[in-house]
């Protein structure tokens, strides 16, 4: 027994010995990891023991310490972008690891439709930004982003207000009634461009300019936007693709350190162009002196000033309106897991007073790799914004836009009257404009959530599956409460609505590619299935005749019963489709791209459920052939076609089936009682708008790449465009929704960029410039489409076979009629100083049949040029961007010429040199023959060119030299936006659109946009 005990003493002693020795051999090395061409530290980089599960990542300087077993074992490193490398030790416990760029890996990818291209392979016209492309400065939205930055793509303002949308148009417009707006893909979820909607509430209808789809995007969290814009690159997208796509990637974590990044920026925003309008004094004196000249009434004169009158203009107007941003985010992860995370808090106030919006948002972007072959990960984006805005806009009644109240009040008038109330003037049927801004209350809650997860499996040589989730939800509700201090919430004892939405959009799709190069061939090719569904809930409730304005929208039970309204309204649709793309290239020289996509959608009719969009696309790096490789001075060069067929199916809802309305009333037995009725014609043929497009482009690189750029020329023809054509009364509706007519597209983009000076001194210039002309080719055989409203004045632009869409129809002054005129040239009833119309047909009278095509909607030529410089730390970024050869209503004006009535304010100039006999100008007419609002308002007078070159953009910044402590970099910076503009335009700003879209440019009320002076910081840790 005791030999036993003695025996396994032994053998545990030799095991602990052993074991012993076994640790004490183990020997720490270091070393460093770095890029074999230019010597930067790689941090990050997977240092591994060969047949062991030992390992480290370098740290933030591309460092690493490692225990091994021995000095003869052999180690494995390897890093994203470079090719791997494998060295034995050979009794080194130091060593200096040099690892090889992979020339395959490093080339820029850009992200396409269900997949990545090489950049270099691209055979349709696509422009990619990554982060050092996009625009500087003060960036509420995505879409700002990319402002000036693609050639043929052209982003509008609509409004100035915050949170106010833009309207993105790349390469024209080709659709009336189903939409000219992109397509949004974030992180392969394709957005429904009507998610966030416009609060409206009863009196607000329409008040507001449309809304900005990407608003609730952290624009810090983008990491690169990809804009596809010929049909090779679109027809992935199919039915949704004729307006083209707009690809948004957010930032992916890296493997390496923990990285954590924090922005911060702080600044003020002034009206940048403020109108000119008459002061009490000018105001009273020119009134007085058009009644004395035989306008108006007695009962119209100003009576002599008791005060310094009032700039209402001003007394809505903030001087300084502040706006800060903050912006945090996280990086980091190892060779399996990495994520990127950010925290953002956006806050601007409007120029006008009560108006404001702020964003709260999170993302998180999350990716495993479960196995070599297999990884998971999720995108996801949450954010709440809080919109309070004031009643503005366009299609508006007198007393609910501010800006209009502001320009059109009497001046002479005080704010409060001596009861205490705001002061209404007894001549015009307007609000007070500060009881407007302050009495009418309104704001939006939306909350948003919506992102991707997905899976992706790697199998056999070169395939690779994925299933890809998504979901899209916004729940917004819009409170309005009108109070007593207005004209209207005084007669109904307080006016109160509450508008509630819920967005949803669904995504599921599966993929297979399949990606092998195989001797000189390069295959890449994807096929797929994918279905979605969008569901938008609505409901609306209102009341008036509330016993006070104390509990505004709180409790809608306590206004009078029988006012109360409620309404509600729940629309479907759905897609399912089929798609398949191939790119091939052989030898690196000779490219081929084929794609098609076959889309059901539930909006058209039961015979033509399902589209078919087909693209082929051919590619020739020139600059690979033997006889070119002799030319050094030119360094790439490539040639490139493409034909396709993409559609259009943003019509909205059930446009092909027979509909039911409520609020018919008939009397049944002595009773009224409330029925439906039909309110549509079914039409089972309705069918998709489709765009066939032809591109042909050259992409350039001269002088080592010092300059490169691309040239596109492109036709695009859409027909089968969805109207609303007119019907025989024998069928009890008035139109049907029926596919008819086409519209033409060409034009030419030029995108350029040269690095003038490298070295210390670093100057770069990046130029675009984009040719667009728009034409009506048919409406099936009608005449023409006459269009638009704005306020009380109606048929403002014109559709007509030959021209642009939404081209301006009005008439054109030809001067003011003088004293020694021959006035028996005419029937109407004139006089000296009233305008002088041209008779067009000649028949002595101006009617509606003198009207002619008197401005358009679509510019000749867009352009910018971006001017980049950076010497030691400091930095400077200029951004010039204009617009050539564009009209703009400007309804100011026809509010000027044509006033209800007298005793109302306008535009200075007008009156201040208005023709009179000491002044018989031929300009401006004289005021005295009253007019009715709206009459010949649309005219070569209030069409103005809104031509313009704008200082859009100036950034100062420098990098700290911070060398040491927990600070990895530091970058402070001082920027100005909308500095400066040249233009005759003479409302607030020639860029805006408040009508949005491809529709007519109109400036009624417009909310301008601010110029703004920013200071901020960036910390990286």
């Amino acid at each position: 027994m005791k030999t036993i005990v003695k025996i396994k003493v032994v053998v545990s002693t030799a095991l602990l010995l052993m074991c012993i020795n076994e640790v004490l051999a183990q020997v720490r090395i270091s070393g460093s990891v770095a890029n074999e061409l230019s010597g930067e530290m790689l941090p990050g980089a997977s240092v591994k023991v060969v047949g062991a599960t030992i390992g480290v990542s370098t740290d933030e300087k591309g460092n690493f310490s490692l225990q091994v077993p021995n000095l003869q074992v052999s180690l494995s490193i390897s890093y994203m972008g470079y090719l791997p490398s494998e060295i034995k030790l050979n009794n080194r416990n130091a060593l200096k690891i040099l690892l090889t760029p992979d020339a395959s890996q490093l080339e820029e990818i850009v992200v396409v439709g269900y997949g990545t291209v090489k950049k270099s392979d691209i055979t349709g016209s696509v422009t990619a930004l990554k982060r050092a492309d996009f625009n500087e400065g003060p960036i509420a939205s995505a879409d700002q982003l990319f402002f000036g930055k693609a050639p043929g793509v052209q982003v509008v303002q609509n409004s100035g207000e915050p949170g106010g949308g833009f309207s993105v148009n790349i390469r024209g417009a080709g659709s009336i009634n189903a939409g000219n707006s992109p397509l949004y893909v974030v992180d392969g979820l394709p957005l429904d461009n009507s998610t966030v909607v416009s609060g409206g509430g009863e009196n607000f209808t329409n008040s507001r300019a449309p809304r900005n789809p990407l608003n609730t995007i952290n624009p810090a969290d983008i990491e690169s936007i990809e804009i596809l814009k010929d049909a090779s690159a679109t027809a992935i997208y199919g039915s949704r693709g004729a307006n083209g796509v707009v690809m948004i990637t957010t930032k992916k974590g890296k493997a390496g350190r923990l990285s954590i990044t924090y922005d911060a920026y702080g600044g003020i925003q002034q009206v940048a162009n403020n109108i000119k309008l008459l002061n009490a004094g000018e105001y009273q004196q020119v009134m007085n002196d058009i009644i004395d000249a035989g306008g108006g009434s007695e009962n119209d004169r100003v009576a002599t000033l008791t005060n310094d009158g009032t700039d209402w203009l001003g007394s809505v107007f903030r001087k300084n309106a502040p706006t800060h941003n903050h912006n945090l985010s996280f990086s980091g992860g190892n060779e399996n897991t990495q994520f990127n995370t950010s925290f953002n808090y956006y806050s601007q106030d409007g120029l006008i007073i009560n108006s404001a919006f702020k964003r709260y948002s999170a993302r998180l972007n999350l990716e495993h790799r479960v196995k070599e072959n297999f990884k998971l990960g999720v995108n996801i984006n949450t954010s709440y914004t809080k919109d309070d805005f004031v009643p503005n806009g366009f299609d508006l009644n007198e007393r609910a836009g501010v800006i209009y109240a502001a320009i059109n009040y009497d001046p002479t008038l005080p704010v409060w009257a001596d009861n205490g109330r705001y002061f209404l003037s007894p001549n015009m049927n307007i609000d007070n404009p500060l009881a407007i801004a302050n009495g009418k209350d309104a704001f939006s809650n939306s909350y948003r959530t919506f992102g991707t997860a997905y899976a992706e499996y790697n199998f056999l040589n070169g395939f690779k599956a994925k299933i890809n989730v998504g979901g899209d939800i916004v729940s917004q509700r819009t409170d309005t409460y009108i109070d007593r201090s207005t004209i209207d919430g005084l007669a109904a004892g307080g006016i109160g609505s509450i508008e509630q939405g819920k967005n949803s959009n669904y995504l599921g799709e599966a993929t297979l590619s399949y990606n092998r190069s195989f001797a000189e061939h390069q295959v890449n090719a994807v096929v797929g299935m994918t279905g979605q569904k969008f569901i938008d809930d609505n409901f609306f409730a209102s009341a008036r005749g509330f016993a006070s304005d104390a509990t505004g929208t709180n409790n809608l039970n306590l206004g009078d019963p029988l006012t109360r309204q409620t309404t509600s309204n729940k629309g479907i649709n759905s897609l399912l489709s089929y798609l398949a793309r191939i790119n091939y290239s052989y030898k690196d020289k000779y490219l081929f791209t084929t794609a098609f996509r076959a889309d059901g959608s539930s909006r058209f009719g039961e015979n033509n459920r399902f589209g078919y969009f087909p693209s082929f696309a051919l590619g020739w790096k020139i600059k690979e052939e033997d006889f070119m490789k002799s030319i050094n001075s030119i360094s790439s060069l490539k040639l490139r076609t493409s034909w396709g067929r993409t559609g259009n199916q943003e019509i909205g809802n059930y446009q092909s089936l027979s509909t039911l309305s409520s609020g018919w009333t008939a009397v049944l037995d002595g009773t009224q009682v409330i029925g439906i009725a039909p309110s549509r014609i079914p039409n089972p043929n309705l069918k998709w708008e489709s765009s066939e497009q032809v591109n042909i482009g050259i992409d350039f690189g001269l002088f080592k790449d010092r300059i490169s750029g691309t040239i596109d020329w492109y036709k695009k023809d859409t027909k089968d465009m969805l109207l609303n054509l007119p019907v025989p009364r024998s069928s009890g509706f008035s139109t049907m929704m029926t596919n008819v007519g086409s519209v033409q597209n060409s034009g030419l983009e030029l995108g350029i960029t040269s690095s003038n000076l490298v070295g210390a001194f670093q100057w770069t210039t990046t130029a675009m410039f984009t040719t667009l002309r728009n034409k009506v080719k048919s409406l099936g055989g009608i005449p023409n489409i006459i269009t638009g409203s704005a306020g009380s004045t109606s048929q403002v632009a014109i559709i007509q076979e030959g021209e642009p869409l939404n081209s301006f129809y009005g008439y054109q002054i030809v001067g003011v009629w003088q004293e020694n005129d021959d006035f028996s040239s005419t029937v109407d009833n004139v006089q000296a100083g009233d305008f002088k119309y041209l008779d067009v047909n000649g028949d002595k009278t101006v009617n509606a049949a003198d009207r002619v095509i008197i401005g358009k909607s679509f510019p000749d030529f867009t352009y910018s040029l971006t001017n980049n410089f950076q010497y030691k730390g400091f930095g400077l970024y200029i951004f010039i961007e204009g617009v050539q050869g564009v009209s703009m209503l400007n309804n100011n004006l026809v509010d000027t010429y044509f006033p209800p009535n007298l005793r109302r304010n306008r535009l200075a100039e007008p009156l201040l040199n208005r023709w009179t006999q000491q002044n018989p100008s031929n300009i401006y007419p004289s005021f005295v023959t009253p007019n009715t609002q709206g009459q010949k308002g649309v005219n070569n007078y209030t069409v103005e060119d809104a031509s313009y070159i704008r200082l859009n953009t100036v950034r100062i910044s420098y990098n700290l030299p911070i060398k040491s402590g927990p600070i990895a970099g530091a970058t402070i910076y001082v920027s100005g936006q909308n500095l400066y503009t040249i233009t005759d335009y003479t409302g607030f700003d020639p860029a805006l659109n408040p009508n949005g879209g491809a529709n007519f440019r109109m400036d009624w009320n417009a909310y301008p946009a601010p110029r703004t002076y920013l200071f901020g910081a960036t910390l990286n840790f």
